[in-house]
């Protein structure tokens, strides 16, 4: 289930209500961000893992399996959607339901709730300071996802945020 809504700030801030009414597994590879640097070093993160392969890999994974919901490549922020520490785990990975291949690691995503935003880098620059604040709902203890979609898909990214409803 979804719907939209939006708040308003200086330009209003729109996002859509999603419930997921199961759990699933992300399959990837983590690595270690220093929060103070993390716009920085997550965008070399994401480059390193294409030279290398990796994205290919994901995305070679996902169509083994293709999931209707955050079908898209993922990056995993933190353990909870509330970052205060110095450093947080970013994992780069896909939803997948088979074999975790050995250099990669999984997690599993409870059934949860999330407020979904539609343009990841203004939503992360406005998330605490705006939107928080001002929604009526708490952060739930887990991880922000960012999801990056295929090409021709609209919107190319999105920001899932997880809330208690």
């Amino acid at each position: 289930m979804s719907f939209q809504v939006s708040i308003k700030g200086d330009v209003e801030m729109e996002y859509r209500i999603e419930r997921l009414d199961f759990e699933f597994a992300v399959v990837g590879v983590k690595n270690t961000i220093l929060t103070e640097k993390g716009f920085e070093m997550v965008p070399k993160i994401w480059e390193e893992a294409s030279k290398t392969g990796l994205v290919q890999r994901l995305i070679d994974m996902s169509w083994e399996d293709p999931q209707c919901k955050l079908e898209s490549l993922l990056g995993i922020v933190g353990e909870e959607a509330s970052i205060t520490d110095e450093k947080f785990d970013y994992m780069i990975g896909v939803r997948y339901k088979n074999e975790v291949p050995e250099d990669m690691e999984k997690i599993i995503i409870p059934k949860s709730t999330w407020a979904v935003f539609p343009d990841m880098k203004n939503a992360w620059k406005r998330l605490y300071t705006e939107w928080l604040p001002t929604s009526g709902y708490e952060l739930a203890d887990l991880p922000c996802i960012e999801c990056f979609y295929a090409p021709d898909h609209e919107p190319k990214d999105e920001l899932w945020v997880p809330i208690i409803a």
